[in-house]
């Protein structure tokens, strides 16, 4: 496989713009693109020329910062895919269709569905050009679900003993939108009897004991400091931590 080409996104809502190289820095993601994030798993996003063409789309109208010119193997969650020679990246969860493909042609999102491109975390940094060659490594890092349940849960699961998580951090951790909030509720209440989810905590850090009565008593075990119902920030888990990035 090799790079076709290589686009970024100066700001929310603008175009993307193609570069001839871009800059991939570890746990952050594509230097000068909107959209890079520490603790995000949609730091890149990677499509190849052929989905391209069979939809008639032209570079940069999937948002995508990588075109591959083929893929002989569909790319999975958990795969390491080499750009070039320096950058690793952490392939992390499918694109999904959103209604701005809509606006490109009715009807796009449904008819795009499952080909919208793969996402990942920067986890060597490197600088990429066009024309690099692009390959699977044999490393491999845990599947992330693609249910919002299954996110929630195999998150939720890593937050270390005495470390809380925000739901604003949250969002970004499972690579949701601000929609997702009214779903929390419901995840947290029908959550297994052995998940800590005691260690998702407000925006602002309060406790959200309507939803978890026992929270407080919770978090008291295992060392956290509560202030007039808020965590301390000195225990809040740091985004760089959200994803594992491994020894690269």
């Amino acid at each position: 496989m090799r790079i076709a080409q290589l686009l970024v996104k100066p700001a929310l809502g603008k175009p993307m713009r193609p570069v001839e190289t871009l800059e991939l820095r570890r746990g952050y993601g594509v230097v000068g693109d909107a959209n890079a994030a520490v603790g995000s798993p949609r730091q890149i996003l990677i499509v190849d020329a052929v989905t391209l063409n069979q939809f008639d789309l032209m570079p940069g109208q999937l948002r995508e910062n990588v075109v591959l010119e083929s893929t002989p193997q569909p790319l999975r969650s958990g795969q390491v895919l080499q750009l070039g020679s320096e950058a690793f990246i952490r392939l992390t969860i499918p694109c999904e269709p959103c209604a701005y493909l809509n606006q490109i042609r009715p009807g796009l999102a449904k008819q795009i569905q499952h080909h919208r491109g793969f996402l990942g975390i920067v986890i060597r940094s490197g600088n990429v050009t066009v024309g690099d060659v692009a390959a699977l490594t044999p490393y491999q890092f845990p599947v992330i679900p693609e249910t919002t349940r299954g996110k929630f849960d195999q998150f939720v699961a890593r937050i270390p003993p005495g470390k809380v998580v925000s739901t604003t951090h949250l969002l970004l951790a499972l690579g949701l939108t601000q929609s997702y909030y009214r779903t929390f509720p419901a995840l947290l209440k029908k959550s297994p009897t052995d998940l800590p989810v005691h260690r998702v905590v407000a925006a602002d850090g309060s406790l959200i004991t309507k939803h978890m009565p026992d929270q407080y008593e919770a978090l008291q075990n295992e060392g956290v400091k509560v202030v007039d119902n808020r965590v301390s920030p000195d225990h809040f888990w740091e985004a760089i931590a959200f994803h594992e990035l491994g020894d690269f």
